[in-house]
């Protein structure tokens, strides 16, 4: 059903979060060329509700944590009034690979973190041994930033009021890869229907440009059925190959796979 029209949007209530906070003086800037470019300097580009520009490392943190701020006073959608706390996401605004997973869970909804529950162990131990990765290290977020009661699956207007939060953080982490935790945030992220097997394992392009993405299983998933780690395991050599890292075995000498 759609939100009350009384309820603000979103994308207005980034805005003046964030014009507030370039009236601070800590306004998104026009990230610097990099080394291998023109070397320009970064100039004013207004707020980043306002521009397409990206921003620089420190203006980008800040500029998250407004946008944190404005999840948390969020009432766009009716989980607003049902969430213990609102779950933004958190990580570097330098991050090269953002995790996006579906929803909060019960732990994450009580503690106001993303993955911390049973699943966001898994996913730490992903990272770890799949991609050689910490988990201070990427950014970590979901599709929906409160949970669903009953942790159902994500309704379409429910996308729809939380989107303008997640690709703002996009556009503020510029991440050289999205890894989409299951076919919810697969299927928010690339604009499709298909089905999670059909989206698995490949790096594919957004619609709308800006990062690509590869897809994987939820880590609740796995937590369900061991079996499919083997096929997860198989999905994050696309990620390696994209961001250039040798597969952590390599590095060990440990075979035991990612996520045992």
């Amino acid at each position: 059903m759609p939100a009350p029209s009384a309820d603000p949007d979103p994308r207005l209530a980034l805005a003046e979060l964030l014009g507030q906070l370039a009236r601070a003086g800590a306004s998104p800037l026009a990230r610097p060329a990099s080394a291998g470019g023109d070397g320009g300097a970064a100039t004013a580009a207004g707020t980043a509700a306002a521009t397409g520009d990206a921003a620089p490392a420190d203006d980008a943190a800040a500029a998250l944590a407004a946008v944190a701020a404005g999840v948390a006073a969020c009432r766009r959608c009716p989980l607003g009034a049902l969430r213990t706390h609102a779950v933004p996401g958190e990580g570097p605004a330098t991050a090269r690979l953002m995790v996006v997973g579906e929803g909060p869970g019960a732990v994450e909804d009580r503690e106001g973190r993303p993955f911390v529950g049973p699943a966001g162990q898994l996913l730490d131990r992903i990272l770890e041994r799949g991609l050689g990765l910490s988990r201070r290290e990427v950014f970590v977020a979901n599709v929906l930033k409160c949970r669903p009661p009953g942790n159902r699956d994500p309704e379409p207007e429910e996308r729809d009021a939380c989107a303008p939060w997640l690709e703002e953080q996009i556009r503020l982490v510029r991440p050289e890869l999205l890894l989409a935790l299951g076919r919810h945030a697969a299927q928010t992220l690339l604009g499709s229907t298909a089905p999670l097997g059909a989206l698995r394992g490949r790096v594919l392009e957004r619609p709308g440009g800006g990062p690509p993405v590869v897809a994987t299983y939820h880590p609740a998933y796995l937590l369900r059925n061991p079996a499919a780690k083997a096929a997860c395991w198989a999905d994050l050599q696309a990620v390696l190959r994209h961001l250039g890292l040798r597969p952590p075995v390599e590095r060990t000498g440990n075979r035991s796979g990612p996520t045992r």
